[in-house]
């Protein structure tokens, strides 16, 4: 399952490899609290008022990488010219690094981003039209949603900045403890796949490598990391500077010539069957094209292929007609990915059978002492034993809360089973794909409405889930599981204790959750969240889940075995080009399958081609060591895109005005 052709995994130098584990020493976890909580604070304002680049965004979070920059370039050359033994070494720079990207999505949509919107918005916006008062109001008890009008209203009209904390008390209460209960078991989770895969089948971790570069220790006599005395790489980040700079500037100033970033394929072609495709996407992203030349060819062809071929399915059921005859190729493709997801599970299940047994017995204490020597864990993020039961105890445990609460059992546990589904492929995908940012447009009552409809099942199962899986399974671009797993990596290649990292990694968490509720409530009721109005946080995504309750209960739905068919075909297919790439050496890998219809591949699909491009042109005419010798140039690149997204969000400060470097 490891990609390892064309690729060089990360793997551990120096101390690290020497086995010496670091400890987080008291000033690296004091900077990195400190931020944590500065970036949790400013997150809401910064994201969805001013609409700067995202404070997180995606798995390679713009604040951990521009404190890293300001380490890198400005505090350690400071401090190693007048003040050498205050400079910041590489494992306290990888820990401040790994901390922030833990804690980074939790105030968006990590948790709040989708929560926060929801909770006061059933009984702000039920109207006539859309009969929320008769379909919905009866099943949303006051522990699952803000039930009082004035505070809902006060938080989308603003009350002068007088937060009404008495009607957040008790939807909290819930809303908190299942989060933090759901994060335990993903830090478990991820405990348990860490060594499978990074040490069994050594995945690429591509979104780790840059900052890991800026990480290291200079050379002799220098004061900055060896990767920046490459001159390629200044060519790259000037190019990709230069474009956010004329692009940045005509935001502010019109008349500055620029590049037009985002165009759509309805600009060029049209008519039958064109139309059906005119909506994809044209956008530049730098950025992305540095990080696909990090990735193996095959994954990185994979990814914008599987992408077209979503394309021309688009295109083959308008020209057959077959949409005109109610058959959806966006739900036939949408099905496709449940199916591949449930896929990969079993890929994933079946890749690491051995790891598993070996997990399971030593959790059990059944372990033969071989066995045990083999799956050593002292140094693992938690002990497998732990791990394990505690994985094992919060599921149980969330399952058995949601149907004490009244929802349906088997809703309750698709949810549970698809959300830890979503966030294992989400991460696979991270890790051994590098997307920087992933997200599909599936949802986990999805093949349960497929398959058995929608009618059998109580109004309120179907608002809590309609709840939940937006708010903890909707957008993966800032989930907790990838960031984990990234900060791992980290710790691994600088020799840090991945025990201790995870342990503060936790405080991380709890410090962002609680500081971003009160920003996030502050900014509501400040501003009022109706004039908010420059991405669809506050509306779409607010209406989003009770206009689909709303759907599911009046007038219901029916089985549908169209978009069963797709599931199936998803599944035998992502399994069948697997097991095709192990027997016959097959040179398509089936991760784009499952990213192939969702809001990231539109906007990053044209870079990966020509990231993609750029590299396999390389490798095809200068080999391995033309490979080595341009990394830095497309290191370069995603260096300048970060930058200027540190610049532009500075500037979005000031002037009230953002400048978007990454997708919004």
């Amino acid at each position: 399952m490891a990609e390892r052709l064309r690729a060089e995994p990360l793997l551990p130098t120096g101390e690290a490899e020497m086995g010496k584990a670091f400890g987080l020493t008291g000033r690296s976890l004091l900077i990195a609290l400190a931020l944590v909580s500065v970036f949790a604070y400013i997150t809401p304002y910064n994201d969805y008022d001013l609409a700067n680049t995202f404070v997180a965004g995606n798995l390679l979070p713009t604040s951990s990488m521009v404190v890293l920059l300001l380490c890198v370039f400005i505090a350690n050359p400071f401090l190693r010219r007048f003040a050498r033994r205050f400079a910041l070494r590489t494992e306290e720079l990888a820990a401040i690094w790994a901390i922030i990207v833990i804690a980074s999505g939790i105030p968006a949509a990590g948790l709040w981003r989708y929560i926060i919107p929801q909770l006061p918005n059933l009984f702000y916006r039920a109207s006539a039209a859309n009969r929320w008062d008769e379909l919905l109001f009866p099943h949303a008890p006051a522990w699952l949603v803000v039930t009082e009008k004035a505070a809902a209203k006060g938080f989308y009209e603003g009350t002068g900045g007088r937060i009404l904390w008495d009607a957040w008390l008790m939807p909290l209460s819930f809303w908190l403890p299942f989060a933090f209960v759901l994060f335990f078991a993903v830090f478990c989770l991820a405990t348990l796949v860490r060594r499978q895969w990074m040490e069994r089948e050594q995945f690429t971790f591509p979104l780790v490598q840059l900052p890991y570069e800026l990480t290291k220790e200079p050379p002799s006599g220098k004061l900055l990391p060896p990767l920046l005395y490459s001159p390629s790489l200044w060519v790259g980040f000037f190019a990709s500077s230069l474009l956010h700079t004329f692009c940045g500037l005509n935001t502010y100033f019109p008349n500055v010539p620029a590049i037009r970033r985002s165009r759509s394929l309805g600009e060029y072609i049209s008519g039958f069957p064109w139309d059906a495709i005119a909506g994809t996407g044209i956008h530049i992203y730098p950025a992305a094209i540095g990080l696909t030349y990090l990735l193996t060819t095959e994954v990185a062809f994979s990814l914008w292929f599987f992408y077209v071929l979503e394309r021309l399915q688009q295109l083959l059921f308008a020209y057959y007609g077959w949409s005109g005859l109610g058959y959806s190729a966006t739900d036939f493709v949408q099905y496709q990915q449940v199916g591949a997801i449930l896929g990969l599970l079993f890929i994933i299940a079946y890749a690491a059978r051995t790891h598993w047994k070996q997990v399971i017995a030593k959790a059990l204490r059944l372990a033969k002492p071989n066995e045990a020597v083999s799956l050593r864990d002292e140094d693992e993020p938690m002990p497998y034993a732990f791990a394990f039961w505690g994985f094992t105890i919060a599921t149980l445990s969330m399952f058995i809360l949601l149907v004490a609460l009244g929802m349906n059992a088997l809703l309750a546990a698709t949810f549970i089973v698809m959300a830890y589904g979503f966030y294992l492929a989400v991460s696979w995908i991270a890790t051994n794909g590098g997307m920087v940012m992933v997200q599909m447009r599936i949802l986990p009552f999805d093949p349960i409405a497929a398959i058995f409809g929608t009618k059998r099942f109580a109004p309120k199962s179907i608002l809590m889930i309609c709840l939940l899986q937006e708010a903890f399974t909707y957008d993966q671009r800032e989930v907790l599981m990838p960031s984990l797993l990234n900060a791992m990596k980290m710790a691994q290649l600088s020799g840090l204790s991945q025990r201790q990292l995870m342990a503060w990694g936790v405080i991380a968490i709890v410090v962002a959750a609680f500081v971003s509720l009160y920003a996030w409530l502050k900014l509501g009721y400040t501003k009022g969240a109706v004039t908010l109005t420059k991405t669809a946080t506050f509306f779409w995504h607010a209406n989003y889940p009770y206009m689909l309750s709303s759907q599911y209960i009046d007038p219901g739905m029916e089985p549908n075995w169209f978009r069963v068919n797709g599931m199936i075909v998803g599944l035998i297919g992502f399994v069948g080009l697997y097991l095709s790439r192990l027997q016959f050496s097959l040179p398509i890998h089936p991760v784009g399958w499952i990213v192939c219809r969702g809001w990231a591949m539109e906007q990053f699909w044209l870079m990966i081609l020509l990231g993609w491009l750029s590299k396999a042109v390389i490798v095809r005419y200068g080999g391995l060591t033309g490979y080595r010798s341009l990394r830095p140039f497309f290191l370069g690149i995603v260096l300048g895109d970060l930058t200027m997204a540190g610049i532009f969000t500075i500037v979005g400060f000031v002037t009230g005005k953002g400048y978007a470097v990454m997708p919004l």
